[in-house]
């Protein structure tokens, strides 16, 4: 697809992934449907509402322009909108991807139980099409859940987040980055705000504590720093 699978079929392995959007691209001879190309600029261009007067006529026949509705959407942060269209968009392209972004878009818009069956249906399609690591797919949903508010509701899955590092055992950030894990030190930043915000002080050593012995000699000793640290912040 050129530069729209740029666009569109992108992952964050390093850190926990923002709800729906895509990057810019450089590319000026991206493969699409000529009469999208007016809308592919305008979007690449910030205009996202002129992205959707252009693609939204071709939304029935394209799924380009499906996609470029449902981003500019989503890059306006206007959900209930952008949902429609990713729906639109996953009944012309079943892919793990589309089931995915119509997880965290239907968290977006507080509706928690959708985005979850969404999520179901991702694990569901990924198994057969390998699409993209499933670790990958958990922190975009708790990035969503975190940034509409249902911190308390990510829990669960960061509790899962942290048990695949106890399974893998290996912290070194190549054999995670492969894997679509984050980096063991992102993790630890990026999971305590959630954390602070649902457990008490000594409950959240005691989830982190859940790792020590688990881990690869690197990981230990990082970890052993951040349980430290948080033990000095709470005597503090």
């Amino acid at each position: 697809m050129g530069l729209l699978k740029k666009l569109f079929g992108r992952n964050t392995k390093d850190q926990v992934a923002n709800p729906p959007s895509s990057p810019k691209d450089d590319d000026t001879s991206p493969d699409i449907a000529p009469q999208l190309a007016p809308a592919l600029e305008a979007y690449q261009q910030g205009q996202y509402e002129a992205a959707i007067t252009a693609a939204a006529p071709y939304a029935s026949r394209h799924a380009d322009a499906n996609r470029l509705c449902a981003l500019a959407y989503s890059d306006m942060r206007r959900y209930p909108e952008a949902f429609p269209y990713w729906l639109a968009l996953f009944e012309q392209e079943p892919s793990a991807h589309n089931a995915l972004q119509l997880a965290t878009t239907s968290v977006m818009c507080g509706e928690l139980k959708r985005g979850e069956a969404w999520l179901m249906k991702f694990d569901e399609i990924n198994e057969q099409t390998h699409e993209m690591s499933s670790v990958t797919a958990r922190t975009q949903f708790i990035s969503s859940l975190t940034q509409s508010g249902h911190v308390a509701e990510a829990l669960p899955y960061l509790d899962w987040l942290r048990d695949v590092y106890a399974h893998v055992r290996i912290t070194d950030s190549h054999f995670l980055y492969m894997r679509g894990i984050p980096f063991f030190p992102s993790f630890l930043e990026n999971s305590l705000p959630i954390l602070k915000a649902t457990l008490p002080a000594e409950g959240v050593v005691e989830w982190y504590g859940v790792l020590s012995g688990q881990l690869d000699e690197e990981g230990e000793a990082q970890l052993g720093a951040w349980l430290q640290s948080l033990n000095v912040t709470a005597e503090s």
